[in-house]
């Protein structure tokens, strides 16, 4: 690795001094101290866990390297290797247990640098307004709901470029991935996509996704004659359809963030008597964020938001169809830590940071309950002498459970931002989470502090 990053560095500069091309050099490092409590979510069981975690980053690309020109535009090409190093301080081990299971989504957790870029651009491709990515490269469908690399990169071609129809806009992909969630003998994962963009009276987006899991996994909730799973069915050679819609606009002092997508497809099982027994998907999923920004007497203008998310879960009376919505590589994870509606539960429209993992559905909630349904609302007052304060409350429920109650509790975030001086900032928070019935009779408390400095240079 450091051969390959000598080498492009030297390469670089070549092309910069060569050809008057600009040389880009950035780096970023966020260091953040958390402690969580009863992560188990349980009055009998708990469990906590202090660490400091390191996320830093080195990119270096030369941008604008003439190749041709045709009728004065001239098509030119970048270079860009980025490198991402995350871990916990003092460690040369793997994470514990439960983050674990966050940090086998990248290739390395434990400070050794890894190739989260290293990519070749083309832009004006054939003079037009196209642009084609190769290589190791970050990428996100829509909002995420469906695709993003969240920080690890993924290896293949991409293109985006303007259509002659409406100032539409269009983009393609075509990945090769590991599949993180399969951790166990190869897992290689096919990624193909493309999306159109169709502007309006706001911007109206259509996604389509494609993915080919080879490896063998449980599709949980599912049973059939024969089956050696007591949980669900062990399927392989996974294909996965997902047809989403995003809207957005920017109204005023209102702005709007929508998307819904519908998962299809089929696996085939591997069990014992899997004659005559595909396993079929068929899920779908509700995104909606609203904020809206509003001057208050004379305390200058606050933002006050709302958030809705809904994934299908598994009906267990239809033994060879999963309805559990759930793309591989859906937006889920930033380093060492969960990303979704609350700080410590971290919910997305079909999973969540459960606990110690104790069940093994790969959602990370008990058994018995499958899908989620999330409501959230906050509110960001005006800055007060550089000081950003940010109120949120959520909902968690299951979207199908089993039996009783469905909901898996309720989180209180408190965050306090301020900036130092331009690109450096320091950050403090905590998440106050109440279990619910689902989740724990006895309604256990878990909670999160944080404390977080970040800079970008």
């Amino acid at each position: 690795m450091r051969r390959a990053f000598t080498l492009a560095v030297l390469l670089a500069s070549g092309f910069a001094a060569a050809h008057a091309a600009s040389l880009d050099v950035s780096a970023a490092y966020k260091m953040k101290a958390v402690s969580y409590s009863n992560l188990n979510y349980n009055t009998n069981d708990k469990n906590s866990h202090s660490f400091i975690a390191n996320d830093a980053r080195l990119a270096i690309a030369v941008r604008r390297v003439p190749l041709e020109s045709r009728g004065g535009e001239d098509t030119t090409m970048d270079l860009a290797v980025a490198l991402r190093a995350i871990g916990v301080s003092g460690s040369t081990s793997s994470v514990a247990a439960p983050f674990d299971r966050v940090a086998s989504y990248y290739p390395n957790a434990d400070l050794t640098p890894f190739i989260e870029n290293a990519y070749l651009k083309v832009n004006r491709l054939w003079g037009r307004q196209w642009e084609a990515t190769f290589g190791r490269q970050s990428y996100r469908l829509g909002g995420g709901l469906l695709l993003d690399d969240d920080g690890a990169g993924l290896t293949g071609a991409s293109a985006r470029g303007e259509l002659p129809w409406w100032n539409m806009k269009m983009e393609g992909f075509v990945f090769n991935d590991r599949n993180p969630l399969n951790a166990s003998g190869p897992n290689s994962l096919d990624l193909a996509g493309l999306s159109v963009d169709v502007p309006g009276e706001g911007v109206w987006q259509l996604n389509q996704l494609f993915e080919r899991d080879r490896t063998q996994q449980i599709v949980y909730g599912c049973g059939y004659a024969g089956n050696p799973q007591a949980d669900g069915c062990l399927v392989s050679k996974a294909f996965r359809s997902f047809t989403g819609l995003r809207y957005q606009i920017s109204y005023g002092p209102m702005v709007f963030d929508g998307e819904v997508a519908i998962q299809k497809g089929y696996a085939t099982p591997t069990g014992l008597s899997p004659s005559g027994n595909h396993i079929t998907y068929n899920g779908n999923a509700e995104v909606v964020r609203l904020k809206w920004k509003q001057r208050l007497f004379r305390t200058g203008e606050g933002i006050a938001r709302v958030s809705v998310a809904r994934g299908t879960g598994d009906d267990p009376g239809t033994p060879t169809t999963d309805e559990a919505f759930f793309p591989s590589r859906g937006h889920r994870y930033n380093g060492l830590e969960r990303v979704g509606f609350g700080d410590l539960f971290a919910a997305t429209a079909y999973d969540a940071f459960g606990g110690n993992y104790s069940t093994s559905a790969k959602s990370g909630l008990r058994n018995g309950a499958s899908g989620l349904m999330v409501v959230g609302a906050g509110y960001t007052p005006p800055t007060y002498k550089s000081l950003t304060f940010d109120l949120d409350f959520y909902l968690y429920q299951a979207e199908r459970i089993s039996s009783g109650s469905r909901t898996l509790g309720t989180e209180w975030d408190v965050r306090v931002r301020y900036p130092i001086r331009d690109q450096l900032n320091l950050a403090a928070a905590i998440a106050y989470f109440r279990a619910g019935n689902f989740t724990d009779a006895g309604r256990s408390i878990a909670r999160k502090y944080s404390f977080e400095v970040s800079g970008r240079f």
